[in-house]
């Protein structure tokens, strides 16, 4: 029984992209945007939007719309504290995600996650596609490996997410670990401790705020935090 329901927790917890990408873009595209750095400078000029699993890994930046492909400044996590490309804003973490994916992306200490909601309770988005929609993509030529191709033309819908947070820029809270999941009522409510009122929303053990609500408890918790400091 406890196996069923932590895999109907792992199944719910996995949102698709669909839910919440509400923006159009048009992918493998220069947009207008900027880079910070480690010494917090902001460099303006365009950047490639690829899309949300691509530029999480790397984004090429160029001095003007004009620039030929080899001009293109490559940006690695490690190398920068942010990015935007167009409406699309990134921020640099270390951490480790908790799903397995077709992608050695996965394996890397730091990623660019998507920042969805800015705030003193910020939420971002980690995106991944299942081993088996990437395997669908993947073009294996078994004598000559080395042409091997790979259809990058996915629908960012398809795709799935886990959700990640900061409170006061400190440490990144992975709301699909295994930690927040399984106690996610009385983890979540020391998390927004200091509104008592949401606090207690969240901690009430029928009605109270679920796993999927957590955009709503962000957006309550910051409503109220900007109106009382």
């Amino acid at each position: 029984m406890k196996r069923f329901v932590l895999a109907f927790i792992l199944v719910t917890a996995a949102h698709p992209a669909s839910c919440q990408q509400k923006e159009r873009v048009q992918l493998w595209t220069l947009y207008p945007g900027y880079v910070v750095t480690k010494d917090n400078d902001t460099i303006k000029g365009y950047l490639m939007l690829k899309n949300l699993i691509n530029n999480q890994d790397k984004v090429f930046f160029y001095k003007s719309k004009s620039d030929k492909k080899e001009d293109a400044v490559k940006y690695k996590p490690k190398d920068i504290k942010a990015y935007k490309v167009g409406p699309r804003y990134y921020e640099s973490f270390k951490f480790k995600p908790s799903v397995s994916t077709y992608s050695a992306n996965d394996a890397k200490t730091y990623h660019f996650v998507l920042r969805v909601l800015d705030g003193p309770l910020s939420l971002y988005r980690w995106y991944y596609e299942t081993i088996e929609k990437s395997k669908e993509r993947v073009n294996v030529d078994a004598e000559h490996p080395l042409n091997t191709k790979v259809d990058l033309s996915f629908n960012e819908d398809e795709l799935k997410y886990i959700t990640l947070g900061r409170k006061d820029g400190g440490e990144i809270i992975d709301f699909n670990s295994m930690k927040m999941l399984m106690g996610f009522k009385k983890n979540m409510s020391k998390l927004v401790v200091d509104y008592p009122e949401l606090a207690g929303k969240i901690a009430k053990k029928k009605e109270g705020y679920q796993h999927q609500d957590i955009e709503k408890i962000v957006k309550e918790y910051n409503e109220w935090y900007v109106k009382n400091h």
